[in-house]
């Protein structure tokens, strides 16, 4: 896997979040730009609809938490769209696996 682009690395990511919310009652499920260049993923639930962005990493690298910047452009996004805000950590293997449980953060 060393030879993966963050793009992909970024959409592997995703593809985890999306198994974990329609495992978990979310759906439908939407990919929504956050601004030019950067997706999010929109998810329609039974407690609460949501918008995530996604920070994927991979293993042994840690994720960092959004910046103050992000949380505020995020938060705004989803205040707009009536959605709760998250960001979703991702750690992957080399096999584009979770190398560790989702970390959820809520923003709002």
């Amino acid at each position: 896997m060393a030879n993966t682009d963050l793009t992909e690395i970024q959409l592997n990511g995703e593809k985890q979040v999306e198994l974990w919310l329609s495992s978990n009652g979310y759906n439908p499920i939407s990919k929504e730009t956050l601004q030019p260049g950067e997706s999010g993923l929109k998810a329609m639930g039974s407690v609460e609809n949501i918008l995530i962005q996604v920070r994927t990493f991979l293993h042994p690298h840690r994720p960092f938490k959004l910046s103050e910047f992000e949380v505020d452009r995020l938060t705004r996004r989803a205040a707009k769209l009536k959605l709760v805000a998250y960001a979703a950590y991702i750690v992957l293997n080399e096999k584009n696996e979770l190398a560790e449980d989702i970390t959820w953060e809520r923003l709002t």
